[in-house]
């Protein structure tokens, strides 16, 4: 077996992943027989045909079956560059500028550490996420010399018949500080932009119900979780209009969602030399359901040069060195899980 093969998986539930091997065939549609899909696309959405169809699929508790001779495949061996905080310094008081004005409640801009491939396969990576923590999603794919793996707390919808189950995710601190945290206006306020965003937008396609805000433990970080469930209108939804409904939520995106506020972030985005497929929904269809996660938390690669993102909300009463130091824990965070 060519130890270069595409593929694709995301985790689905408890030891449970769905793999694909390609080929894969780009669709503008989930296929309507029944055939898995994948759903890939970058953060503006701009592939006419993200549902890229594999040319086998198949159900695992071990997604190391990616790997050729048993997952002997070895690590990669990364030189990172790290990073100086000048750039994002400017995108971030321009931020700020535009939240005074008026114009502006919440973005997130992403900052990237670039580093070099020395060594190894960074498929390989699919090892670590393996044993990744129950509250992350492992997801990836590699389709040619380019790939993304991760894991993420994320979820971004889960569609099967008429429910619908999705999450707020936001507002981050370090697990040391998850005391002062519960009560931090600044991280509630951050994540309550969010939760309305979503509820707005739900509203308008079913019956809902929110959970109780609480608090999601990844070990080094905390985040504050909403969980929210849906009674769809429609029983089969059209879930490419779906994406195009909820996506990006202010827990990556823009707040309030306008067009010259997206198109405000993708420019800071570019700027600052975003991945584009980081943040973006990345799902499969599957056995009569639709699983999603937004991807973060992930390293991707082209040839021999890899790229470590990580995004901060910034609000009014954001500031800067905490959101500087956010980064580098996400970041962080990011190495440790995959040992790179």
């Amino acid at each position: 077996m060519s130890p270069h093969r595409d593929f694709a998986f995301l985790k689905i539930g408890p030891g449970r992943f769905v793999c694909g091997v390609g080929p894969f065939a780009g669709a503008a549609e989930p296929p309507s027989d029944g055939r898995a899909a994948f759903y890939i696309n970058d953060f503006q959405l701009s592939d006419p045909a993200p549902w890229k169809v594999p040319a086998r699929a198949f159900e695992t508790s071990d997604v190391r079956q990616l790997l050729p001779e048993n997952g002997s495949t070895p690590l990669p061996a990364i030189e990172w560059h790290g990073l100086r905080d000048g750039e994002f310094r400017g995108i971030y008081d321009e931020i700020q500028r535009e939240i005074a004005g008026g114009r502006l409640e919440k973005s997130v801009p992403v900052i990237t550490e670039r580093g070099q491939l020395n060594g190894g396969d960074p498929a390989a990576l699919v090892k670590a996420v393996n044993g990744a923590a129950e509250e992350l999603w492992g997801y990836g794919y590699r389709l040619g010399d380019a790939g993304m793996i991760g894991a993420t707390p994320e979820q971004f919808l889960n569609v099967r018949g008429d429910q619908l189950e999705t999450m707020a995710l936001a507002g981050t601190a370090p697990k040391h500080e998850a005391g002062d945290f519960l009560s931090d206006p600044k991280e509630i306020r951050e994540h309550e932009f969010v939760a309305h965003y979503l509820i707005e937008k739900l509203s308008t396609i079913g019956s809902m119900v929110r959970e109780t805000r609480c608090v999601m433990d990844l070990g080094t970080l905390v985040h504050f979780l909403s969980r929210i469930r849906v009674k769809l209108n429609e029983p089969v939804p059209d879930l490419n209009a779906l994406i195009r409904l909820m996506h990006p939520t202010p827990a990556l995106g823009a707040y309030p969602r306008g067009e010259g506020a997206l198109r405000m972030l993708c420019g800071f985005r570019e700027r600052l030399g975003a991945p584009p497929q980081f943040g973006a929904p990345f799902g499969v269809s599957w056995g009569g359901e639709f699983r999603s996660v937004v991807a973060i938390r992930n390293v991707s690669w082209s040839g021999t040069e890899m790229r470590l993102p990580a995004g901060c909300g910034i609000i009014r009463e954001s500031r800067f060195d905490r959101e500087w130091r956010e980064l580098a824990l996400k970041r962080n965070s990011v190495k440790a899980l995959l040992g790179v």
